[in-house]
């Protein structure tokens, strides 16, 4: 489980060396993380139905431009504390991965696998009821297509990480650290 090159050896020390509080890598934690980073993704959902609604027009622009003002750098915040504080199970590459973090992965994968297949579902059925057909006119603005294959895109990269950070329990208590509570050692 030797990193096998100098960016998986960067990403492994990023982990491994991470300066935050212990408090940070507590279940608990990493649900508000998953909270908040779910909470962007129904943002980003959220504007390309106002784009929906309103495009073409300002209040739809300036909309968009507000809500990516907020979710890209609270987004990226809380999807970076995500990798850390699950210990590399959503960032590092499988093979520096031990048994249970991948298990952990694989089982998050598939969820995520399912749920984004309904998501694609209800999105083809959402555009194919706006489309043009005899007799109607388009529905669908163009600003509203891309948000929306944005936010699936968004989605279907997050959600397996958003799942692990809710999933993954708290790591075992460290042998030399209840040796060193009790006075022993």
């Amino acid at each position: 489980m030797k990193p096998r090159n100098a960016r998986e050896a960067k990403q492994l020390r990023r982990i491994e060396e991470s300066r935050l509080p212990a408090e940070s890598f507590t279940r608990h934690h990493r649900r508000r993380l998953a909270a908040t980073a779910g909470a962007c993704l129904a943002l980003l959902w959220a504007n390309a139905g106002v784009s929906l609604a309103l495009a073409p027009s300002d209040a739809a622009m300036y909309t968009n431009f507000a809500v990516l003002a907020v979710i890209l750098p609270v987004g990226l915040w809380a999807y970076g504390r995500i990798i850390v504080t699950t210990r590399g199970t959503v960032g590092l590459p499988a093979h520096l991965l031990d048994e249970r973090q991948a298990a952990e992965r694989i089982n998050a994968h598939g969820t995520a696998h399912r749920a984004t297949l309904v998501l694609l579902l209800l999105c083809l059925a959402a555009v194919m009821s706006l489309m043009p057909g005899e007799g109607y006119t388009e529905r669908l603005p163009g600003a509203a297509a891309v948000l929306l294959f944005v936010a699936l895109i968004a989605t279907v990269a997050a959600l397996p990480a958003l799942i692990i950070a809710w999933r993954l329990p708290d790591a075992p208590p460290d042998d030399e650290d209840d040796e060193h509570e009790h006075g022993e050692g």
